[in-house]
């Protein structure tokens, strides 16, 4: 395994470029905290519930086809139960290393001298950088469409957090917060029907930053609200995780598999199944890069003494943190 240390002033954290670039532990020593879920390396091939890997394409695709501009795109059913391609393969997929100092990383993926993606239609690159600061964690991902055609993109993150992410609380103390405005329904094969579901309890509690995500399983896909943080606050300690998004990921599916012990707090920049969704575009976030243009997408994660579960804090250490 390629893995790079990255360290500044509190933070620590380990970027796996044998496995997508994923960065798959961030500490902070100030806090005793352990904020990502961390792998044991005896479940490497099961990525989805460590750090924070990415998805290309996001999520499901039924049938792994659907059409854009006249085109047929068919990816690889790869998971056989419901028929549908799940995820991509980024994921699992090497990454260059561009440019590397104490507390800065710049990854590389292309297309070009790559068969991972050979059923694609289009060359391009993904760019993702990681810097550490006094800050927090600062994630820029630009998707580079090198081709001659509009790329349809479809892009996630699976991000896995320690619900008791510091070594001194225990799960029964943390609540989980997410700003989000909707929630839509899915069938059985966890896609879309295009229906809109009025918020049960659950929905209630993550939206006011009271669930407690440690003792009933999880599987829902929301649309953002304005600000688009999610918080998992430690009342014990009186400790906020913030991780807040760029805009441009309008959804989020909350993932905690069978409540054990971690979260997936999961932005996307579509709707799961979005092409072939009964929404119109505008409503399920389905969208392109023109040829030979790009896309950038910032998120943040850091710890903070406090309660941050209905502030909104993210525009500030975007700024804050690119000013870095």
């Amino acid at each position: 395994m390629k893995i790079v240390n990255l360290v500044s002033d509190n933070y620590k954290a380990e970027i796996n470029l044998s496995r997508g670039a994923n960065c798959i532990s961030l500490k902070n020593s100030k806090y005793n905290a352990d904020i990502l879920n961390e792998p044991d390396y005896s479940r490497l091939d099961n990525p989805y519930i460590y750090g924070m890997p990415i998805l290309f394409p996001a999520n499901r695709i039924s049938n792994g086809e659907f059409m854009f501009e006249g085109r047929k795109y068919k990816f690889p059913v790869n998971e056989s139960k419901t028929g549908c391609h799940l995820h991509g393969m980024l994921h699992e997929t090497e990454f260059s290393a561009e440019e590397i100092s104490v507390s800065r990383i710049l990854c590389r993926y292309s297309s070009k001298n790559s068969s991972v993606y050979s059923f694609f239609q289009h060359e391009f690159e993904i760019l993702m950088e990681y810097e550490l600061s006094e800050q927090g964690l600062m994630h820029r991902t630009t998707v580079i469409n090198n081709s001659d055609k509009n790329m349809p993109y479809l892009l996630g993150f699976h991000t896995s957090f320690n619900i008791s992410f510091t070594n001194n609380t225990s799960v029964e103390n943390v609540l989980v917060y997410a700003d989000i405005s909707k929630e839509f329904e899915r069938d059985d094969n966890y896609l879309p029907t295009g229906k809109e579901l009025d918020f049960d309890e659950v929905s209630q509690k993550l939206s006011c930053g009271e669930l407690d995500a440690y003792n009933i399983p999880l599987s829902r896909h929301y649309l953002a609200g304005n600000a688009g943080n999610m918080v998992l606050y430690d009342k014990e300690n009186d400790l906020s995780v913030v991780y807040t998004n760029d805009k441009k990921f309008k959804y989020r599916l909350i993932f905690n598999g069978a409540s054990d012990g971690y979260i997936c707090l999961e932005p996307q920049s579509c709707l799961v199944n979005c092409p072939n969704s009964p929404l119109e575009r505008s409503e399920n976030g389905f969208d392109y890069i023109k040829s030979l243009d790009s896309k950038t997408f910032i998120s943040g994660i850091y710890i903070t003494e406090g309660d941050m579960r209905l502030k909104q804090p993210r525009q500030k250490f975007l700024q804050d943190v690119i000013s870095v």
